[in-house]
């Protein structure tokens, strides 16, 4: 047995000296021999010498709210780039930040994302009431940039980032640099609105000295590959099956596309974008309108293309944008025509819904040449589909559940540019050019023993065929306890609409599906959808919830998603008896701990 030296220290001292000698190795004891060395004499050194004067260090906060993860990617790339020009960094989720401290803080940055028409991200939304309140302090202190991320395609454009912009100049904070809004392709800008900020971080005081360690922000390894949004992968169609049956006012398709070598990989929860192209009809149209033949040549990228082939590859069509409006009001002598509709938002919104760049050239003639006209679209946009499938049932393959939209705009037919690029124009053996867009937030639990509440009307079931599939393989791996699965799906009809009956049943004979609520709103004279069914269950679906369930809602944003919501306030008010205030709160409370979450369209 090892013997202790007899030292000068207490009774509890030698007991702890005893546990470290015993139950380390030799090569342990040697390395913690010289680290209490090294105590001691740093301790004698400091003693005998006075201590150096270090530059003062502050933290620069990057604050985002984010409901996808855009924001948290942006904002920790900036911590990254303010870390290697040696300042400290750190990179914080806004339903996480103590208001408090903001009053004394020196420099934060803003990254924060818009929903839809000016809506705040739910982890922002307590942020933005409290710093639209009466209780937001003065900071004259303070220094502040925001970068904004949003959709122009919606009229309030980045609205949360400006109102947060705007709101800390009223209350006294100096513009470090001026606010990025960001569209959907937000990269290019987001990188040039970060280079700026910590360019003007450089000429500030001295107390951001660098710090004498750089630190950089890790990337994600298990998202990396060579395949992304401006390179994405060629991948083959290898199966498509119409979901719906005969009859059916519904057109839904099942696609799986290979991945095979791609690199590329994702989590149920993350979507997959398509780059789809305009139909030749919609093409002919602007060129019609135009008067031009297609043969034109415009500089596009850089280097010259034919129109037609810009209009069909590159151009946004099937839809009109603000922007666009504005820029083709600026550069034609309809300006003052156009200009009116621009600056009335109701009159915009309803002279936007269905028009497409064929109407604006017919109602609005002019001479632009064909560069002019290249210039003014927009670009095509990718279209992001839910993927319907897990990798660990489906290997190298990503498989989405699409509606292909068709619509009367007047006398006119209308269509989706990716859906029916999808319907029609794709089949068995042909390429699409897809890459992932992973989604933070709308994601599985760590913990497998959580209940799971999934409610997906329509394609909104996509998503959540991918996680019982992965559930039901870690199921088959593993001996712990698995959380419960219960599904609400709805659609018009029973017989013709039952998107994945097969498989839903088949799971709820083995058990990876707890439950199955279905509403086929058109199988009965009065119609029925999935938060009446909620409404039904209503004390089954509060005790889940009290045993600590996660609740996802995917599918439609209009009519859908707030149905669903008032739903489960109804459901909360009513078994707590504490009524609707105390709902509010918990649900509430619910979306802060993204146990309630969104994925809507």
């Amino acid at each position: 047995m090892t013997k202790i030296a007899t030292a000068p220290i207490g009774r509890f001292d030698e007991a702890l000296l005893k546990k470290l000698s015993l139950e380390h190795s030799a090569e342990q004891q040697l390395w913690l021999s010289g680290f209490l060395y090294g105590l001691a004499t740093a301790g004698q050194s400091e003693a005998a010498a006075p201590p150096p004067q270090q530059a003062q260090t502050q933290v620069v906060q990057v604050l985002y709210g984010s409901q996808t993860g855009n924001s948290k990617k942006v904002a920790q790339r900036t911590v990254a780039l303010i870390r290697e020009q040696g300042w400290e960094a750190t990179a914080t989720d806004l339903a996480e930040y103590a208001v408090k401290n903001l009053k004394n803080a020196k420099v934060v940055f803003f990254v924060v994302s818009t929903q839809g028409e000016g809506t705040p991200p739910t982890a922002a939304e307590a942020f933005y009431e409290w710093l639209h309140s009466a209780r937001a302090p003065q900071l004259p202190d303070l220094q502040f940039a925001v970068c904004s991320l949003g959709d122009s395609s919606y009229l309030r454009f980045c609205q949360t980032g400006k109102d947060i912009d705007a709101r800390l100049e009223a209350l006294g904070a100096s513009r470090l640099a001026p606010r990025a809004d960001c569209d959907i392709d937000f990269e290019e800008t987001a990188d040039t609105w970060a280079a700026t900020v910590v360019n003007r971080l450089k000429t500030t005081t001295g107390a951001y000295s660098a710090a004498s360690v750089k630190l950089s922000a890790p990337a994600s390894p298990h998202y990396a590959a060579g395949f992304n949004r401006k390179k994405p992968f060629s991948a083959p169609v290898l199966e498509k099956i119409k979901l719906n049956g005969r009859g059916s006012v519904k057109e839904t398709y099942h696609l799986e596309l290979g991945l095979e070598g791609s690199g590329l990989v994702y989590e149920p929860g993350d979507s997959l974008g398509i780059w789809a192209q305009n139909p030749d009809r919609l093409v002919g149209q602007v060129l019609a309108a135009t008067k031009f033949s297609g043969s034109e040549q415009v500089e596009f990228e850089g280097a010259p293309t034919d129109l037609a082939t810009v209009l069909k590859k590159h151009k946004e069509l099937s839809v009109l944008h603000r922007n666009v409006l504005e820029q083709y009001g600026a550069q034609t002598e309809h300006s003052a025509a156009i200009n009116a509709v621009v600056t009335d938002h109701e009159r915009l919104k309803k002279y936007l819904w269905g028009r497409n760049a064929g109407d604006l050239l017919r109602e609005f003639p002019s001479g632009l040449t064909p560069q002019q006209l290249t210039d003014i679209l927009r670009p095509i946009a990718p279209r992001l589909y839910s993927i319907a499938s897990s990798l660990a049932a489906h290997p190298e393959e990503a498989h989405l559940t699409v509606s292909a939209l068709r619509y009367e705009f007047g006398r006119t037919s209308r269509e989706g540019l990716a859906s029916v690029f999808l319907a029609d124009r794709k089949e068995v053996g042909d390429s699409i050019g897809v890459f992932i867009e992973r989604n933070e937030y709308f994601k599985l639990p760590a913990d497998d023993s959580t209940d799971l509440i999934l409610i997906g009307p329509g394609t909104g079931v996509a998503p959540f065929r991918a996680f019982v599939e992965e559930r039901n393989e870690r199921r088959d791996a593993s001996l712990s306890k698995q959380g419960r699965n219960w599904l609400f799906f709805g659609n018009p009809n029973f017989t013709t609409d039952f998107l994945y009956q097969r498989e839903w049943l088949q799971y709820l004979k083995s058990g990876a599906l707890d439950r199955l609520d279905v509403a086929f709103s058109r199988d009965q004279p009065e119609k029925i959808y999935v938060q009446h069914r909620l409404l039904e269950r209503s004390r089954q679906l509060f005790d889940r919830l009290e045993n600590g369930a996660n609740c996802y809602i995917c599918g439609d944003k209009n009519h859908m998603a707030p149905g669903v919501q008032q739903a489960f306030l109804q459901i909360i008010a009513r078994e707590s008896g504490k009524g609707e205030v105390y709902a509010a709160e918990y649900l509430s409370n619910l979306k802060k701990q993204r146990r309630y979450l969104e994925d809507v369209y």
